[in-house]
C-alpha cells in the first residue's frame, strides 16, 4: 500500500517538474554565443545543450565501437591478448584431458601447442615431454625440456626432475644417477629427489652409495619405518653376500677382511638389529673363521638372543669347546625350555666327548620339538656309542620328518 502511495506522489512530482520546466522554456529560451577567432556560434541556451548531449551520445557510441573492434571475439579480430590466452587455455584443456585419458600423442600435440602459445608454459612443456616420453620418443621429450628451460628461467629443479624420471622410466640408469646427483647437491634435503635417488642406486645394484644413503633416508623421513627396515635388510644382505664371495676369493687369513669392513661401518643402532647380526655371524661361519665367529656370538647372546644365533653358535667347532659350552649353559638357566639351545648344548657336548650330558640335552630337545635337526644329532651320537639300533631308529624318524615337511611345502 505505501508503495503504490509513494509511485503516485513521485508521478505527481516528475508532472509538476516536467510542468515548471516547460514554462521556463515558453517564458525565457536564453542565448548563448560561442566565439573563436573568426567563427562563432550563437544559438539559445536548451539548443546548445542538447546539442552538447548529442556529441556526447556519439563520442560514447564511438568507443564502444572501437573497443568491440578491438577486443572482440576470435570470429571478429584473433589478434588481442584476451583472445590468445582463450586460444591457449583450449589448448592446454584439450592436453590435459588427452593426458588424463592415456593418449600421448594427441596429448603431447596440444599441451606443446598450448606451451607454444604462452598458455603455463612449464606446466605445459613437462607435462608434454612426459607424454613423449610414454610415446617412447625422447627426442620430442628432449626437446620440450629444452623449450621448458628456455621459457622458464629459474626452473631447473623442475625440469631436472622430470628430465630424471623420464630417464627411469626408459631404464637409463646412469644417465639417471648422474641428473640426479646434480639435482641432490643443489637440494640436499629434497625428499623427493632423494627417493629417486635411492631407486637409481637400487637399481644399478650400488649397495655401498645406497648405505650412505640411509641415514640421510631415515632422518629426513623419506620412507616410512617399514620401508626403510626393509631397505636397510635387503642393502646389507647384498653388501654382506658380496663380502662373502671376496672373502672366498682371498688366502685364508684374509678372508674375513671385507666383511669386517662392512660390519664396521655400521652404526650403533644398526649392530643391534638381530638379522645384520645373524647376516655377519653366518659369513663368518661360512668362510670358515670358526674362532672369529665365536668370539663374536659370544659378546652378541649377551645382548642379543636369537634361535637363529644360538643354533648357529652350537654348530662352531672351535678349540675350546669348554668356554663355548659354559657360555651355553650360562644362558639355559634363563631359557630351560628352548629348544634350540637344548640342541646346541647337545652338539658343544657331543664336542667335548660328555657324552651323558649330550644324550640328556639332545632328548630333552627332543620331546620340546621334534626336529630333523634333532633325530639326526641323536642317531649319530647313539651310532658312536654302538646302540645302532635306536640310532638307526632316529634316522629314519628324521628322514620321515623332512620327508613330511618337504611333501608340505609342495603343497603350499
Amino acid at each position: 500500500m505505501k508503495s503504490v502511495v509513494f509511485k503516485a506522489l513521485l508521478f505527481l512530482a516528475l508532472i509538476g517538474i516536467s510542468f515548471a520546466a516547460s514554462r521556463v522554456f515558453l517564458l525565457d529560451s536564453g542565448y548563448v554565443l560561442i566565439a573563436f577567432q573568426d567563427y562563432t556560434i550563437e544559438g539559445s541556451l536548451w539548443s546548445v545543450l542538447l546539442a552538447l548531449i548529442v556529441v556526447l551520445l556519439a563520442i560514447k557510441i564511438l568507443f564502444s565501437c572501437l573497443r568491440i573492434v578491438i577486443t572482440g571475439t576470435d570470429t571478429l579480430l584473433p589478434i588481442s591478448v584476451r583472445a590468445r590466452r582463450r586460444k591457449a587455455q583450449r589448448l592446454s584443456n584439450k592436453g590435459l584431458i588427452q593426458f588424463a585419458n592415456g593418449y600421448w600423442k594427441n596429448a603431447e600435440k596440444w599441451l606443446g601447442r598450448a606451451g607454444d602459445a604462452g598458455s603455463a608454459p612449464l606446466l605445459n612443456y613437462l607435462l608434454a615431454a612426459r607424454a613423449a616420453s610414454f610415446n617412447n620418443d625422447l627426442e620430442k621429450a628432449k626437446e620440450y625440456l629444452r623449450k621448458a628451460d628456455s621459457t622458464t628461467p629459474g626452473a631447473a629443479l623442475a625440469i631436472g626432475i622430470t628430465q630424471a624420471e623420464i630417464q627411469l622410466s626408459h631404464q637409463h640408469m646412469e644417465q639417471a644417477l648422474a641428473t640426479l646427483s646434480s639435482l641432490h647437491k643443489q637440494s640436499p634435503k629434497h625428499v623427493y629427489i632423494l627417493k629417486l635417488l635411492q631407486q637409481a642406486h637400487q637399481e644399478l645394484g650400488d649397495w655401498q652409495a645406497l648405505a650412505k644413503l640411509l641415514p640421510t633416508l631415515s632422518k629426513l623421513k623419506v620412507l616410512n619405518n617399514s620401508q626403510l627396515e626393509k631397505l636397510e635388510h635387503k642393502v646389507y644382505d647384498e653388501l654382506f653376500t658380496q663380502a662373502r664371495n671376496q672373502g672366498r676369493k682371498l688366502p685364508t687369513g684374509q678372508r674375513t677382511e671385507p666383511a669386517n669392513t662392512v660390519w664396521s661401518s655400521l652404526g650403533k643402532a644398526q649392530r643391534k638389529n638381530k638379522d645384520l647380526v645373524l647376516s655377519y655371524a653366518h659369513i663368518l661361519y661360512d668362510l670358515d673363521a670358526q674362532e672369529e665367529a665365536e668370539t663374536f656370538i659370544r659378546e652378541q647372546l649377551s645382548i642379543i638372543y636369537s634361535p637363529e644365533l644360538i643354533q648357529l653358535y652350537g654348530k662352531l667347532n672351535v678349540a675350546d669347546s669348554n668356554l663355548q659350552l659354559l657360555t651355553a649353559e650360562a644362558l639355559l638357566g634363563e631359557r630351560p625350555s628352548d629348544p634350540e639351545l637344548l640342541l646346541a648344548l647337545g652338539r658343544i657336548s657331543t664336542r667335548a666327548k660328555l657324552w651323558g650330558k649330550a644324550k640328556e640335552y639332545l632328548e630333552t630337545s627332543l620331546k620340546l620339538n621334534h626336529t630333523a635337526a634333532t633325530y639326526n644329532e641323536l642317531g649319530l651320537l647313539l651310532a658312536h656309542l654302538n646302540e645302532h639300533e635306536k640310532s638307526s631308529g632316529y634316522f629314519q624318524q628324521g628322514l620321515a620328518l623332512a620327508a613330511e615337511k618337504s611333501s608340505q611345502q609342495q603343497n603350499l
